[in-house]
């Protein structure tokens, strides 16, 4: 799905290669919006993506 610029997919643990999403402003948007600010992106659990 792309939205916004970005891809977004959400994937189960049962089914890691196919995506389950519909909407990513219903199933995605929600969890990465504390992240707006770094494009969406969480990086503090990824120091290699400050650089």
């Amino acid at each position: 799905m792309w939205g916004d610029g970005w891809g977004w997919a959400w994937f189960d643990q049962g089914a890691p290669t196919k995506t389950t999403s519909t909407d990513y402003k219903v199933d995605c948007l929600t969890c990465h919006e504390p992240a707006k600010a770094t494009d969406w992106t969480y990086v503090d659990g990824y120091p290699v993506l400050k650089k």
